[in-house]
């Protein structure tokens, strides 16, 4: 019987993709079925996913279920349940494997649950027509090496302009109480090496835009690592990049040797601190010696070459605030290009949700499981914490790292934290809600802040401000709150009347520059003393001629 299965994927965002359905697809290549794969995204209507469910009227109908798409897929199973009664449903990933009773009782329509890494009780299944006698399955799966590489041709052309998710190694060898991955039925597991040269050469002929790995962690075998950072540098199609989730303490000087070589971006990744607290990182099993890895990271930034994404948790054991301040303040310190302010989920089948009295910890009881008090930080202080990871999130990482850097030397003497913690508390009392893409709003509040409690920094702040947007900006549009009060065009023919050493050509910072190009360009124009003297070496001007040039002008 030729049954039609339908793997779908709800993804966080549309750019994203679902690893774990493009596996099952090629498990079902090579039997009698029709297979469709079809990709929706939290952000979509529930029903509008249900009718493109019903449109193809599947047989089977298998999904993955993760943290970010619990509460979506438990609204739409239901649906396709009263619009499909006949339809066979399996479920699989790790919000149901640890958590398959509930499931079950809540959703008792559901045919069966693949717990665990679940290849081979898929292709079980698929064998037996999805005809089981258990409501769940769980068989011992395949070796990460036999398992085939995931993705078609018209897979990987489908998803070019997507995130493509790829892994050299599954498991990881460190037992961090909060996560899966330290389960002991996640045995660290490493492919091939000469299978993932293989594959990776599959996406850099098809030059596909970003191949994030999801590793665990990626070094955990520094001599796997190197040779894919040595393959993947002698055979850069310069227009792919690579994400890699590290540990900093695995880097030692052969890798840096080899980093230093990296082009710019070519590179991304991403570090989990987590805490510096020793007391902390022992109660959760986490192995780091932040001194080293301080020095690593350090290390890594001071190349400038590779995107540094780095995270904390907040609502660890041990911590209370003075605890995550210093955290806080010692990785954002570091300066990394991304920071993230995460705070502790409690996920089904992890140590930590079985130490849960233990640690006095209290969390949402739906997915994300987000902790919402612990023995040392109250609710009060955690939902202060929420207030002030928004700010830090379209701070520091949507483009008012300036504006940050002042607020941090001018006014709150190097503490990170208490600056984000005043502006947080200004938006709250102002009952301003923040939207980490809102440039315009955001920078109104930020002036309203400073000439109600800092007016002797105002000129210094605006000009902070107006160099946020001229880096950040591709047009010579200034929004009204931050524009100087010369006129930038004024200044662009002051500087062509003074550095014209041609008819069509400049001579700017010692280098010759087009005329067309300095008539299209960004100017900025410092009003504060300041801002002069400790941004711009006491120049008076800027021009942008594209994103990574700027020229400074007396």
């Amino acid at each position: 019987m030729n049954l039609t299965i339908l793997l779908l994927g709800v993804n966080a965002r549309y750019i994203h993709s679902s690893l774990s359905l493009y596996y099952l697809k090629q498990i079902l290549q090579p039997l009698n079925y029709t297979v469709r794969l079809h990709e929706a995204t939290i952000n979509q209507p529930v029903d509008d996913t249900r009718d493109a469910i019903v449109t193809i009227n599947p047989d089977v109908l298998c999904l993955s279920v993760y943290i970010w798409n619990t509460s979506y897929i438990k609204k739409l199973l239901p649906l396709i349940h009263t619009a499909l009664p006949n339809c066979t449903i399996i479920l699989g990933g790790p919000e149901v494997s640890y958590a398959a009773d509930e499931w079950l009782k809540q959703f008792p329509f559901i045919t069966t649950i693949i717990q665990g890494a679940g290849e081979r009780s898929f292709e079980y299944a698929a064998q037996k027509q999805f005809l089981l006698d258990k409501k769940t399955l769980s068989l011992p799966n395949y070796h990460l090496n036999e398992i085939p590489f995931p993705y078609s041709e018209s897979d990987i052309n489908n998803l070019a302009s997507r995130f493509i998710y790829y892994e050299s190694s599954r498991g990881c060898p460190y037992a961090c109480s909060y996560c899966l991955s330290s389960r002991e039925d996640q045995p660290i597991q490493f492919r091939e090496l000469q299978k993932v040269y293989h594959e990776l050469d599959i996406f850099l002929q098809q030059k596909v835009r970003m191949v994030k790995f999801v590793d665990r962690t990626f070094n955990c075998n520094p001599t796997h690592a190197r040779s894919i950072f040595y393959y993947l540098l002698s055979h850069n199609n310069n227009q792919t990049h690579f994400h890699f989730e590290i540990h900093p303490d695995l880097l030692f000087d052969e890798d840096f040797t080899l980093l230093q070589q990296v082009p710019k971006n070519y590179f991304q990744f991403e570090i989990g601190i987590q805490s510096i607290h020793p007391k902390t990182l022992s109660s959760i099993n986490r192995k780091m010696n932040w001194e080293r890895a301080k020095k690593n990271i350090a290390k890594l930034i001071e190349l400038n070459t590779i995107h540094m994404h780095v995270d904390m948790i907040c609502g660890l054991p041990y911590e209370d605030i003075e605890a995550i301040k210093e955290s806080f303040n010692e990785i954002i310190g570091l300066k990394p290009h991304y920071f993230q302010m995460g705070f502790l989920k409690i996920l089904p089948g992890t140590k930590i949700a079985s130490q849960k009295n233990e640690f006095g910890i209290e969390h949402d009881a739906e997915a994300p499981y987000t902790v919402i008090k612990n023995k040392w930080i109250s609710s009060h202080k955690m939902q202060a914490l929420h207030c002030i990871e928004r700010v830090v999130d379209s701070f520091y990482n949507h483009h008012f790292k300036t504006t940050w850097m002042m607020l941090n030397n001018f006014i709150t003497d190097g503490d990170s934290f208490k600056s984000f913690e005043m502006i947080a508390q200004f938006f709250y009392k102002k009952k301003f809600v923040l939207f980490a893409k809102d440039w315009e709003s955001i920078a109104i509040m930020v002036i309203s802040f400073i000439k109600e409690d800092y007016p002797h920094v105002e000129e210094l702040a605006i000009d902070c401000l107006r160099w946020d947007w001229f880096i950040q900006a591709n047009s010579k549009w200034v929004p009204a709150c931050i524009r100087s009060k010369t006129n930038p065009n004024i200044i662009r023919e002051i500087i062509i009347n003074n550095h014209k050493i041609a008819k069509n050509e400049l001579l700017l910072d010692g280098k010759r520059i087009p005329l067309s190009t300095v008539k299209h360009a960004q100017i900025f124009i410092a009003e504060s003393k300041t801002f002069r003297q400790w941004h711009m070496t006491d120049h008076h001007y800027a021009i942008k001629l594209h994103q990574d040039t700027i020229l400074y002008i007396a």
